[in-house]
């Protein structure tokens, strides 16, 4: 096996889960052809997920759209989780999302959410997507419903059944 950092890893797992669900979930929550930066070597793609925090593109008849992607295994937690700060100190994607919404960057148009069993058997267990604008509005309305988490990082995480008028979400059938 090749040696990955942890992060790398991580993409590499997303992207094996997230493709096993490219036909038959994904599609009842959102509409199109969706295209993997994250697998691409592509310069320009590369950058839009560096430094705008878009995996995915959304293709369909109007347009383009960016989408942040985040799959967590082990538990079906329903929540929709942003990383708020680092014990290194660098910009969270919780701050870069805001700083490119205020200041009119490129930034995802959908935070999309996964939920599997474990990496090696990928059972799906449900996904939700929100528009990103309609997320981070909700975070700075509603602080009482945006929770927190503390590990070596700070999370905040805002369960899907507070955001009923403004998610889809997808479980197994």
């Amino acid at each position: 096996m090749p040696n990955y950092n942890h992060w790398e890893q991580d993409l590499k797992d997303s992207a094996k889960a997230l493709k096993s669900i490219e036909h038959t979930y994904l599609p009842k929550v959102i509409s199109g052809k969706i295209h993997s930066i994250e697998s691409s070597n592509n310069k320009v793609l590369i950058l839009f997920d560096q430094k705008s925090g878009i995996d995915y593109i959304r293709e369909n008849e109007t347009g383009l759209q960016g989408i942040a992607a985040r799959v967590q295994w082990g538990n079906n937690w329903d929540t929709f989780t942003i990383r708020a700060s680092r014990h290194t100190g660098t910009k969270t994607e919780f701050e870069k999302r805001q700083e490119s919404i205020k200041e009119g960057y490129f930034y995802p148009a959908f935070t999309l959410q996964a939920y599997f069993d474990d990496r090696t058997t990928n059972k799906f267990l449900s996904l939700g997507i929100i528009k990103t604008l309609d997320l981070y509005q909700f975070i700075k309305n509603t602080p009482n419903k945006v929770h927190q988490r503390k590990s070596d990082n700070l999370f905040f995480y805002v369960y899907w059944k507070d955001l009923t008028e403004l998610i889809k979400i997808q479980e197994p059938q």
